[in-house]
């Protein structure tokens, strides 16, 4: 089940305002009203234009990533929890440098710690990650951080750097032959290409300029997304740039500092390990935060800890599965 976060102020941007139709259909069909597919206006100069198909470009790809990961793990299906989840979300988001994006926000069904930003503006968060905070102003932290790399596209220019024969490597990782039996079971079918995304698949072509097709590029972004992780800089900026967005929203700014020392504290439990895998050392996070917090004069900054609409909202977490 997907919901589609609202921005409470307007949609300033080319996009924004004319593409609104590229969330319907698929995963996000639930996520705006109905309405027939158009072009972009013929009122947009070129580079207006090529901005508008990229990104249409970048939520093709994220919507197929998206329904890989909820096909593989699950979701959590309940209506009040996922509520409170893009409501969150979009408050923070609201409070970043990219207001006028789109974020639809999942649960996955999974008691491991993590969370997953894809390209466009999908955003999937495990039950796990959830369950590991003790305020909403640490979940807010975590979401800040996902909002940063889908804002700063993060993912998506990294399949544009990526060569042809990089990209291809890559996904053939994410092939059903090279996972074992237990997990081709949970496997996602292999979507068929769209007519758009073949078309689109030019925005992905690599420094050899040889168009590829969005669902290479797509199964090459679940490999970043899972095996390798984008590099210690860009979660890092992530880390950065989401506090300042949930302080900024008015949350306490030592949150992500004292979430982050909790999974420290767990880091042999296996819940953590995959976090680990795809982001840099925990106590190198957690000395990173507490520099820009200076910087920041945090200690100035009286914020919110959201404590008691948490403990309401705990009310609906399920019941932990074993992993």
């Amino acid at each position: 089940m997907w919901f589609c976060s609202r921005r409470p102020k307007s949609l300033g941007s080319i996009w924004a305002s004319t593409l609104s139709v590229v969330f319907v259909g698929g995963l996000a069909s639930g996520c705006v009203r109905t309405q027939a597919a158009k072009e972009p206006p013929e009122t947009l100069t070129p580079a207006e234009a090529k901005a508008v198909d990229e990104y249409r470009a970048e939520v093709e790809i994220g919507r197929n990533m998206a329904g890989r990961l909820l096909a593989y793990y699950g979701v959590v299906d309940s209506p009040k929890l996922l509520g409170y989840l893009n409501q969150l979300g979009s408050y923070v988001a609201s409070y970043s440098d990219y207001p006028d994006r789109r974020y639809m926000f999942a649960i996955l069904k999974h008691e491991s710690v993590n969370a997953f930003a894809c390209p466009g503006g999908y955003i999937l968060v495990t039950m796990g990650a959830i369950r590991n905070a003790r305020n909403e102003a640490e979940l807010a932290m975590v979401l800040g951080h996902e909002i940063t790399h889908v804002g700063k596209k993060h993912m998506f220019d990294a399949l544009k750097k990526m060569k042809e024969a990089d990209l291809k490597k890559a996904a053939d990782a994410r092939k059903l032959d090279n996972f074992p039996a237990s997990m081709k079971v949970r496997e996602r079918p292999v979507a068929e290409s769209t007519a758009f995304g073949s078309k689109m698949a030019q925005y992905i072509s690599g420094s050899s300029g040889a168009s590829l097709n969005i669902l290479v590029a797509a199964q090459a972004g679940m490999t970043l997304l899972t095996e390798k992780g984008l590099g210690k800089d860009l979660e890092f900026e992530a880390d950065h740039e989401g506090v300042k967005y949930a302080i900024r929203a008015g949350y306490e700014p030592q949150a992500l500092i004292q979430y982050l020392k909790r999974l420290e504290s767990a880091k042999n439990e296996k819940k953590v390990k995959n976090l680990e895998k795809t982001h840099p050392p925990l106590p190198e996070r957690i000395k990173r935060i507490a520099a820009l917090l200076k910087t920041l004069k945090a200690d100035e900054i009286i914020g919110a800890t959201g404590q008691q609409r948490f403990a309401r909202e705990r009310r609906n977490f399920p019941k932990a599965e074993r992993d």
